[in-house]
């Protein structure tokens, strides 16, 4: 029995040429989405950082109004006490 190779037809040269620029094609596209993740992976970076400063300047404003909340407490808390204080008395003095 004989071995017989493949004959090589007129349109093998076309498709191995067709073929390799297929490939370099896609190692083209390989490459730019590599950068395109580099690039999206420092976005998040810069923006999780610029989120991070955002989120210690809310902190500190909570503080800062709470710290007004307990000063204005302490302001109005004898009015408050001496309105009830009176409040109660009349009511007292009225049922009695």
């Amino acid at each position: 029995m004989a071995v017989t190779t493949p004959r090589e037809t007129p349109t093998d040269s076309p498709i191995a040429e067709l073929s390799k620029r297929v490939d370099a094609g896609f190692e083209k596209v390989d490459e730019r989405f590599a950068m395109v993740d580099a690039d999206i992976r420092e976005l998040r970076r810069d923006m999780k950082a610029g989120f991070d400063k955002v989120d210690e300047k809310f902190a500190r404003a909570d503080e800062k109004m709470q710290a007004g909340f307990d000063r204005l407490d302490k302001k109005f808390d004898w009015p408050i006490r001496i309105l009830l204080g009176a409040t109660l008395t009349a009511i007292l003095t009225h049922v009695f």
